[in-house]
């Protein structure tokens, strides 16, 4: 039973990833513009002498944020496919073998909480003050509240489960 909800958690982030990446290539344009709004401070700063030096409207910067958040919900969906795909045929395996399967998923997991945390918050909010303005905060909250669950999901994934008696 445990091993089920595994493999089902595992679904679910690869589905979050999926839709996700999908969502943002529907739109780069607009995923392009938000990031933009971060990383040129609009809201944050409105004296351009006040701003950090590292304020930018760089299409580079700029296109390498868009690229870190697409990349690693495609990560999340790829790793965690892998895994639930890897657990499905380890379920009635030992534990050893079934362990083995679900570290694609936990991988997966741990990429997505990794970009969710390093570009939400380390980066755009942290150093790019998203928090302040109302959209920033906005998806800084969707942010915490994916890396939340990702992260609980990817510890439960991680725990051993008992060998059936």
């Amino acid at each position: 039973m445990i091993r089920t909800l595994k493999i089902l958690f595992a679904g679910i982030v690869a589905f979050w990833g999926l839709i996700g990446a999908m969502g943002n290539f529907a739109s780069l344009g607009i995923a392009y513009e938000y990031v933009e709004m971060v990383t040129s401070m609009s809201g944050v700063f409105e004296e351009r002498d006040a701003a950090p030096p590292w304020r930018t409207t760089s299409p580079i910067v700029v296109s390498a944020g868009v690229a870190l958040i697409v990349l690693g919900k495609l990560g999340a969906m790829v790793f965690c496919s892998l895994g639930a795909f890897k657990m499905v045929r380890a379920r009635k395996a030992d534990q050893r073998s079934f362990a083995s399967a679900k570290q694609w998923a936990v991988f997966g997991c741990g990429l997505a909480v990794a970009m969710l945390f390093g570009g939400f918050t380390v980066i755009g909010e942290t150093m790019y003050l998203m928090w302040i303005a109302p959209d920033g905060e906005h998806a800084a909250a969707g942010a915490w509240r994916y890396g939340g669950f990702i992260a609980l999901i990817m510890i439960f994934i991680a725990q051993a489960e008992p060998e059936a008696a």
